[in-house]
């Protein structure tokens, strides 16, 4: 906690809040999760975040995983629905927020895309 307080100052109870939320709908399905990607701003929109992502697939399909995401905004939706992710239900976020689309991607020993795991949150409190 001390190492995100250093960063995200007083947002710091938001991020917590932030994972907590996104721990509640976290599919029970073994999978990679894949918590951020980022690209400086000044090297988007030349396919770089596309081409990491398309290297850690190879890896996650040797290994016969699916992999799960939160999108947090309408392009990286577009970019991971591109690379073969399937959008599921939406997170509302308590405070005010993006929406959140949980996005699934299957395994390539289930034959590609799956079915969403998950529509309904573990019973868990916050």
């Amino acid at each position: 906690m001390e190492a995100l307080e250093h960063i995200a100052g007083a947002y710091a109870p938001k991020f917590v809040l932030l994972e907590e939320m996104f721990d509640v709908f976290h599919p029970d399905e073994a999978h990679h999760y894949l918590a951020y990607l980022a690209v400086d701003p000044t090297r988007q929109n030349r396919g770089i975040g596309a081409a990491l992502l398309a290297d850690h697939h190879r890896r996650l399909d040797d290994l016969g995983l699916p992999a799960y995401l939160e999108a947090s905004n309408m392009r990286n939706r577009r970019l991971y629905l591109r690379l073969g992710y399937t959008a599921g239900p939406t997170i509302v976020l308590p405070t005010e927020g993006p929406i959140i689309w949980r996005m699934w991607r299957g395994a390539s020993t289930s034959g590609g895309r799956t079915p969403f795991p998950r529509t309904r949150p573990r019973r868990r409190s916050l």
